[in-house]
């Protein structure tokens, strides 16, 4: 894998300008599986420069959770959203959230990679173990996107499979 394969398929905006910062990460010929410290030396420097920008925090926990460091991918993932709520203006706990909280139905910008985040966790908590949160967290995905913008329903059939084998 290499380094701008953590950051091609985040869910912008079509029309979003994409930072210089960004734009010379995703030409960075580097295998994340040869060089993993040096992808991580390089994220973490331009989320430093440009911590608004939650496609770095996307790509680093992103970079975490396949590298099965999954208390920073949580905490990466946990950041997207709280800031992703803000921006967009909803109540930051993913429980209370219901389908008129935003226009899921067409989620671009950060409402989208709210949506993307929730993915994440799911998957993350799967990963981890926390199966009955992964299963919560991925619920709630599919009453926010019932059209299945962000591939939700992958994370949760894969859940089911565990549930359906133990």
């Amino acid at each position: 894998m290499q380094l701008r394969d953590l950051l091609t398929d985040i869910p912008v905006s079509q029309d979003a300008v994409v930072p210089l910062a960004i734009k010379q990460l995703m030409r960075e010929s580097l295998n994340i599986a040869d060089d993993w410290q040096r992808a991580e030396t390089l994220l973490l420097k331009a989320q430093a420069e440009l911590p608004e920008e939650l496609e770095l925090q996307v790509a680093l926990y992103k970079l975490y959770a396949y590298s099965n460091r999954f208390e920073e991918s949580l905490s990466f993932i946990n950041s997207v959203l709280e800031t992703a709520a803000k921006i967009v203006g909803f109540e930051n706990d993913w429980r209370t959230l219901k389908a008129d909280t935003a226009d899921w139905q067409h989620a671009t910008g950060a409402t989208r990679l709210y949506l993307y985040s929730l993915k994440a966790a799911g998957f993350v908590n799967l990963r981890k173990g926390n199966i009955e949160l992964a299963i919560e967290v991925l619920t709630k995905l599919q009453e926010l996107d019932p059209l299945d913008q962000v591939g939700g329903s992958v994370v949760y059939e894969m859940a089911m499979r565990i549930v359906e084998d133990e």
